[in-house]
């Protein structure tokens, strides 16, 4: 059973005080969330390894991604505004700079040390612009099939994004942070473009139809600090956070525990 129960644990980010005279601890973007998701959660997967079920990729949301980055990198080359930033009337193009392909990349990203730690956090940004005041604009894609009342409705607001979009805002600033901290003029003003499926059509035809729209966040990257030196705190303690009740992974297993007994 021990030997089961090891092949579970993942130790390849997972945090190990007093290892990192070298090389940094690379903290994601996403890990960030974890953490403010559910602090027990992440102590057990970034302190101890042990990972939660992977989830299912979202293969069609990637695919998204892919053409909307082909797309915004031929106007990038252009050096012209793409035709939905004429729509919103945003003074911008898409900005090129040798490291961008590698700031998209994931497990690459964008990286900075967090100063007075052993930690690097990074995240992989989908986009940049920048507009005619030399300040960099962060982007990020997102594709969903949402509709009301069973009719396609674009999505036009922030209301209209699951949560509100809570998360997407905070990995947008978190993406206006790292590019701050590498010393970029960052605009506050940030964008998702979202691209809403229209799933009410008569006939598929081999087509995907989008309705694509541009929300804007003005992002705020204060309480990001703050967070960091808490999770450098949590990952050089050793005592395991209370479960979050409104984590549904703690839920589950606290439930599954009560039937067990039970039973």
């Amino acid at each position: 059973m021990a030997k089961k129960w090891m092949k579970r644990l993942d130790k390849r980010w997972t945090y190990k005080p007093g290892e990192y005279s070298d090389k940094k601890f690379r903290l994601s973007r996403g890990a960030i969330e974890e953490y403010l998701k559910c602090k027990r959660c992440f102590y057990l997967y970034r302190k101890m390894g042990l990972k939660s079920a992977p989830s299912i990729p979202f293969v069609l949301n990637m695919a998204v991604d892919n053409l909307f980055k082909n797309e915004f990198d031929i106007y990038r080359r252009q050096q012209s505004p793409h035709p939905l930033m004429k729509m919103y009337g945003i003074d911008a193009v898409p900005y090129q700079h040798h490291e961008l392909d590698s700031w998209r990349e994931n497990f690459k990203g964008i990286s900075v040390e967090f100063l007075g730690t052993d930690i690097e956090v990074f995240g992989a940004v989908d986009d940049i612009w920048v507009n005619t005041d030399g300040n960099l604009i962060v982007v990020d894609y997102k594709a969903t099939a949402k509709s009301e009342d069973n009719m396609f409705s674009p999505i036009n607001s922030w209301d209209n994004v699951w949560n509100k979009g809570v998360s997407y805002k905070r990995q947008l600033e978190i993406y206006q942070w790292l590019l701050f901290k590498r010393g970029f003029q960052v605009s506050k003003d940030c964008y998702l473009v979202y691209a809403n499926a229209n799933k009410w059509k008569q006939e598929f035809n081999n087509i995907l139809d989008f309705e694509v729209t541009l929300l804007k966040h003005v992002g705020n990257s204060e309480w990001i600090d703050g967070v960091l030196m808490e999770i450098y705190s949590l990952l050089n303690q050793d005592l395991i956070p209370d479960s979050d009740e409104t984590c549904d992974l703690c839920g589950f297993v606290e439930s599954s525990n009560l039937l067990i007994h039970q039973n």
